[in-house]
């Protein structure tokens, strides 16, 4: 299998390490600490899949999606929320401007890599 390049935005560096130490092996994992240093990014690399957070300072994660889904370079680029904020509300709003999944926090290994190998496949 192709290894698949996948983009990580979280702010949190124990979820970003554990996101890596899940990822790291089969596919090629770049990570942000912020929404705006992950659209500095995107300028230069369209990865396969974004994991992203919500909770950033500054730019968050619903940010991030509508600036993403906004841009027609970006737009096609799978967004799934990895997040703690675990209300139905949130998890509607997030698809609503457009993450095309969402995942609470915290996540099994198994769900993860199984939500990824669905938007891989």
């Amino acid at each position: 299998m192709n290894s698949k390049q996948i983009l990580v935005i979280d702010d949190d560096p124990v979820s970003t390490g554990i996101l890596l130490a899940i990822l790291g092996d089969e596919h090629r994992v770049v990570s942000a600490n912020s929404g705006s240093a992950a659209i500095e990014l995107l300028i230069n690399m369209h990865p396969d899949l974004i994991l992203l957070d919500i909770n950033m300072p500054n730019i968050n994660g619903y940010q991030v999606i509508k600036h993403l889904k906004g841009n027609p370079e970006t737009a096609d680029i799978p967004i799934v929320v990895i997040s703690s904020l675990t209300e139905e509300s949130d998890q509607e709003f997030g698809k609503r401007v457009g993450a095309d999944s969402y995942l609470t926090k915290p996540i099994s290994p198994s769900d993860i890599q199984c939500t990824i190998e669905k938007f891989l496949a």
